[in-house]
């Protein structure tokens, strides 16, 4: 059996429910702070704010299997700077996926605010309430979002980049049973196949 050449089932389920989580947290942060004060504003903070704690134990446990899993090699495509260059874009996207919780979290929590996941399982407060470093926390979580925004767009870029005009498997590699055409004549498929 030969080494795989795309993500395995596990990696590809950790990738694209990341996706979804971020694609409903994202549109939730931004509006819910306008809405008026009531039960559709404490919907909004409460999915808000799970769905954020569920990203980070998602991230835990997706690094955990990453340190326990051998990835597949980068396609035989890509350049050398290319393969340093999305190790950078991922590792950066790690950190802000376990920062971004975090920060969202104490802020919360120094503001003196009760934390229910899912409005149901109290969270405990590992913090003492404190304005100050609440309204800090939250800056830096505000803040953070353009992080994500301008790393999602160098990685969505880049998928897209390999695709349509390297014409490449990087895409495939991600997205099982999708179907790259080779630059060779373009009469060459390469598949992907399932690593796990």
């Amino acid at each position: 059996m030969g080494t795989p050449t795309s993500y395995g089932a596990a990696a590809r389920v950790f990738h694209w429910l990341t996706v979804l989580l971020l694609l409903t947290i994202v549109p939730i942060g931004l509006i819910m702070g306008d809405l008026p004060r009531g039960r559709l504003q404490d919907t909004l903070f409460v999915t808000h704010e799970s769905l954020g704690l569920t990203v980070l134990g998602l991230t835990f446990f997706r690094l955990f299997w990453r340190m326990t899993h051998q990835p597949p090699p980068p396609s035989r495509d890509l350049r050398a700077f290319e393969v340093r260059a999305s190790g950078s874009v991922h590792v950066m996207l790690y950190i802000i996926l376990l920062v971004m919780p975090v920060t969202g979290y104490l802020f919360v929590t120094y503001s003196g605010i009760g934390l229910h996941y899912l409005g149901l399982v109290p969270v405990p407060a590992l913090v003492s309430p404190d304005k100050t470093a609440g309204e800090w926390f939250l800056a830096v979580h505000v803040a953070l979002q353009w992080a994500i925004y301008g790393l999602a767009l160098m990685h969505i870029g880049a998928a897209l980049h390999h695709f349509f005009v390297r014409r490449n498997d990087v895409l495939a590699r991600m997205i099982p049973g999708l179907a790259a055409a080779r630059p060779s004549g373009g009469a060459v498929l390469h598949k992907s196949h399932s690593a796990g």
